[in-house]
């Protein structure tokens, strides 16, 4: 056995921000405390504190720094970035060593040699408010937890410098408070807002209306007219990317003539660690304030995450501090008078429901693609000089296009007119910069249009209340992208739905499918193949049925995990796949019962959509009721 013997005796200051780094440390390197030979990488937030984490490493591992006959060390501690040496050299260092810890704040920190002596990456999550607090009481130093919380928000440095003998906690904390207030605001960059105003916009449905509706709000409280209790605290808009979020935010800004201040969870994490990050978010809600009213922007607000997520993950204790740091900063004691947070995502379901509660954000506005109609009004918002016609060929090739595809289309056109040495853009502008295009063959739009009726008979059937129109497309372009068609129905599933109201929602999703067998013997792919499809929508239902509802064989309850969590259930249950595929087939078959002694009024309305590429659903009516 190896005889260690101590190098120097045990002489190091214990205060509060040392004996908080060694309760951190000790969490992080638990596992290893009883395994002889390791070499540890271990990642800090930044360097500031990395004394306090070297000294915690001793006090844990080797408190007397030992060194046995041979000149080798117990524990070897060092900065990755220090460590330099051939191949031959770190071979011959790393051999006169049984543990070692190498700090770093990234991978770049490590050469490709050193990288090869790494045993274990673990990523050190700073103090929290009960290290702080059980550190206080080990140094004989009371705090509540108030004063723990805003201690763990700080570099361990600044709280030990605050921190002087014959400081109270209390003064210590005024210190620190005094310091942050005395540096610079961090001044967001100035937002270019231009005369855009919301009345401008077209295509954001709900969010339009509830942001006209808070213009006259705050114009109303300006006027002393009503109280700020009565005016909407903020929401969150959800949309994919390129839905105008932010160009909405800079509208509404205008439209309600108050200051815009953008920010996100990215802008707040470049200024450094957890106490910096918590730091610049509440600059930025000061600011926010300072400038009431005012509109604070937080964009890809589902960065924060949830706090329900990822329990076990190492950075799990580093998102719940950011995210209850960023809840006292929207639900303040003394309340957040003039400000208005509007939040983005296009994840609403990954945010921590806490932040959407009352006083908060209170709720989710969806803001959808854009129609046909509002994508003529977005082109004709980007080229109003344009000279453009009744814009159909560009709405029926742009389905599915988000207003920043719109927008960048408007942009390519007004270059092409200025190449021509022409003052404005026209229609024939805007049609040559989009994807070039082909009508659907004949015998494409019959079978889309016999997929489309399918749908549109089965839910004429089973709802006749509830359907609006039927359309498909003309176009497809060469790049793949294309509308195929639409079956539109109100309300597919009531506030109250039953398990009869699910099941005829998966036979209204099954029947284009359905209607391509009775018709043609077989269906083509656009049944399924994404996350939006019919099969796959039909099968989420399904799912939701025996999982969410109770309607299946038993009522537990599981709502699932991850960006797909109905999927994942079904991933590794095979007893609830084999009951989903059940209910599929049974209303597949019942969807089959509808449609085949209706196959002459199938084809009718089939022949008649092909040609019309829309119906109305008086016109669906009119087929189906013919004897």
């Amino acid at each position: 056995m190896d005889q260690f013997h101590p190098r120097r005796p045990e002489k190091r200051p214990h205060n509060l921000a040392t004996v908080a780094a060694v309760m951190a440390m000790k969490r992080l390197i638990r596992p290893y405390l009883n395994v002889p030979y390791f070499v540890l990488a271990i990642e800090l937030p930044d360097r500031e504190d990395i004394g306090f984490y070297k000294m915690a490493v001793h006090d844990i591992l080797d408190p007397h720094y030992m060194m046995d006959d041979e000149g080798r060390r117990a524990l070897f501690v060092e900065e990755a970035r220090d460590i330099s040496g051939s191949g031959w050299e770190l071979v011959w260092k790393f051999s006169k060593v049984s543990r070692a810890i190498l700090f770093h704040v990234s991978e770049e920190d490590f050469t490709k040699q050193l990288l090869l002596t790494v045993d274990h990456f673990l990523v050190l999550t700073p103090p929290e408010r009960f290290h702080l607090k059980a550190a206080g009481r080990a140094m004989g130093t009371a705090m509540t937890d108030e004063e723990a919380t805003y201690f763990a928000s700080q570099a361990l440095s600044d709280v030990q410098l605050a921190m002087r003998p014959g400081r109270s906690v209390a003064q210590a904390i005024s210190v620190l408070q005094s310091k942050s207030q005395a540096e610079p605001e961090v001044q967001p960059a100035p937002v270019n807002q231009g005369e855009i105003r919301l009345e401008d916009l077209s295509g954001y449905g709900e969010a339009k209306t509830w942001g006209l509706q808070l213009a006259q709000d705050i114009k109303a409280w300006n006027d002393g007219e009503i109280e700020w209790s009565d005016v909407d605290r903020g929401v969150l808009l959800n949309g994919s990317p390129g839905s105008g979020k932010t160009m909405y935010a800079r509208a509404l800004a205008n439209t309600c003539g108050v200051k815009l201040i953008l920010e996100s969870a990215a802008s707040w994490q470049a200024t450094g660690h957890l106490g910096d990050l918590l730091k610049a978010m509440r600059k930025s809600f000061r600011l926010a304030s300072a400038s009431r009213p005012s509109i604070l922007f937080l964009d890809e607000f589902d960065s924060f995450g949830s706090r329900d997520s990822h329990r076990d993950s190492n950075n799990y204790d580093y998102k719940r501090q950011v995210i209850n740091g960023l809840l006292e900063c929207l639900d303040p004691s003394g309340g957040r008078e003039g400000v208005v947070v509007l939040a983005a995502s296009n994840k609403a379901d990954e945010i921590d429901p806490a932040l959407m509660r009352p006083g908060r954000l209170e709720k989710i506005i969806d803001i959808p693609l854009p129609d046909a109609e509002a994508r003529k009004a977005i082109a004709r918002f980007h080229l109003p000089s344009a000279q453009l016609g009744d814009l159909d060929d560009f709405a029926a090739i742009s389905e599915g296009w988000t207003g920043a595809q719109i927008e960048k289309a408007a942009r390519d056109a007004r270059r092409v007119a200025r190449r021509a040495g022409r003052p404005r853009a026209d229609e024939t502008d805007l049609l040559s910069v989009l994807p070039p295009v082909v009508e659907f063959t004949p015998e494409e739009r019959y079978r889309i249009a016999v997929h489309e009726s399918g749908h549109a008979i089965v839910g004429y059937l089973l709802r006749p209340e509830t359907l609006i129109k039927v359309s498909i497309g003309r176009l497809k372009n060469a790049s793949g992208g294309k509308f195929l068609g639409k079956t539109l129905l109100r309300d597919p599933t009531p506030l109250l739905s039953t398990a009869s109201n699910f099941s005829d929602s998966i036979a209204i999703f099954l029947a284009g499918m359905t209607a391509e067998r009775v018709v043609f013997g077989n269906h083509f792919i656009g049944a399924g193949g994404d996350a939006g499809s019919d099969l796959a929508t039909a099968s989420d239902m399904a799912t939701m049925m025996e999982r969410n509802f109770g309607f299946g064989d038993g009522l537990l309850t599981d709502m699932g995990s991850g960006p797909r969590p109905l999927e994942q259930l079904r991933l590794y249950d095979h007893g609830l796949r084999d009951a989903v595929n059940r209910r599929l087939e049974i209303e597949a078959a019942r969807a089959r019962e509808l449609l085949e002694p209706r196959r002459d009024k199938l084809d009718r309305l089939a022949s008649l959509l092909a040609e019309k590429l829309e119906l109305t659903a008086a016109d669906v009516a009119e087929v189906v009721g013919q004897s």
